[in-house]
């Protein structure tokens, strides 16, 4: 043993710190890299956006609501009786005014048409008959589906029965 208490061990070790202080930072991937790594994650890795759903129903027939309490939905799914349609809203606008949503579940992925909405608040909006059997696909879902608007980040939603039940109720 040294004078200074090192044996040959720590002496390596303590070369192999000093050494490894002396490399050059690594360089920050470009923001290309950046982008191609985000469109890789698995939509089921995504973290839930914060909120809960809410089921209502009004003069036009039943909605649910996913967002945080007393702030405007991040999603929300509505049964239009008069027409037996299913409407999709996802907080946001696109900037080319149309484009389309996708829907991503545990049995497959659809598209939807989708537009920006005409209310006060931004919304996009897409929609479907409540016969499609896509639906289905989202309401038997393993815990989440994720939605995508042309633009827009990837939403991941709990899928609740709050949901699901207006699908049944469009079909009833």
């Amino acid at each position: 043993m040294s004078r200074f208490g090192f044996n040959g061990l720590t002496g390596a070790v303590a070369t192999l710190i000093a050494l490894g202080a002396c490399s050059a930072a690594p360089t920050p991937a470009p923001a290309q890299a950046d982008a191609q790594a985000e469109s890789d994650v698995d939509w089921r890795d995504v973290p839930l956006a914060s909120g809960t759903w809410i089921y209502r129903e009004d003069d036009r027939g039943s909605l649910a609501l996913y967002g945080e309490p007393d702030s405007d939905a991040v999603f929300l799914v509505r049964c239009n009786m008069a027409d037996r349609r299913i409407y999709f809203s996802l907080a946001g606008a696109m900037t080319s005014g149309s484009g389309t949503m996708a829907f991503q579940a545990t049995h497959g992925e659809r598209s939807y048409a989708a537009r920006n909405g005409s209310g006060a608040s931004p919304y996009i909006v897409a929609a479907t008959d409540a016969t499609d059997d896509y639906l289905d696909m989202i309401a038997f879902s393993r815990g989440r589906i994720a939605i995508t608007v042309s633009g827009q980040s990837l939403v991941a939603v709990p899928n609740w029965p709050e949901m699901t039940r207006i699908f049944e109720d469009c079909r009833a």
